[in-house]
C-alpha cells in the first residue's frame, strides 16, 4: 500500500470519527475503475505505473529477453508457462508458474527457453521522480 496521512475514519474503531467530513467526502458518480493503460519499454515488456510513486509492475511475456536492472530490489513472480533466468554474474536456472524471485537492485539477467505461454510479473518500487 502506498503511504497516507488522510485516513477518515467513520465507524468500527474507537479513535476519533469524523462522520461530517466522512460525508463530505463521498460521491455518488458512477463510474468504473481506473484503468491503467501500460507503457511499452522494449519487446515483451509494459510497464504499468499508477499515479502511486512507491509501486510499478512490468508485464513480461516470451518477447522479452534481457530484465534490465533498476535502482530498485524487485520481486519476479512466474504466472505462467516457464524459462530459463541468467543473472548477471551467475548460474542459469530453470523457472516456472508459480516462482518467486528476488531480484537485488542493479541485478540484470537474461531469460531464455520462453514457452510460448511464458508470463511474469516484475513489482518494484520506483526511485522518486525528480522534480
Amino acid at each position: 500500500m502506498a503511504q497516507s496521512d488522510n485516513t477518515v475514519r467513520a465507524g468500527l474503531t474507537p479513535k476519533f470519527k469524523n462522520i461530517p467530513l466522512f460525508c463530505e467526502n463521498l460521491t455518488y458518480r458512477m463510474g468504473g475503475p481506473p484503468i491503467f493503460e501500460p507503457q511499452h519499454l522494449a519487446d515483451g515488456v509494459d510497464e504499468y505505473s499508477p499515479e502511486v510513486q512507491e509501486f510499478a509492475v512490468h508485464k513480461l511475456n516470451k518477447e522479452v529477453s534481457v530484465v534490465q536492472p533498476i535502482a530498485a530490489a524487485s520481486i519476479l513472480i512466474v504466472v505462467n508457462g516457464s524459462a530459463t533466468i541468467l543473472p548477471d554474474g551467475g548460474n542459469e536456472e530453470k523457472i516456472e508458474k508459480g516462482d518467486v524471485l528476488l531480484l537485488p537492485q542493479q541485478l540484470g539477467a537474461k531469460l531464455n527457453e520462453k514457452s510460448d505461454d511464458f508470463l511474469a510479473f516484475r513489482a518494484y518500487t520506483p526511485p522518486p521522480k525528480e522534480k
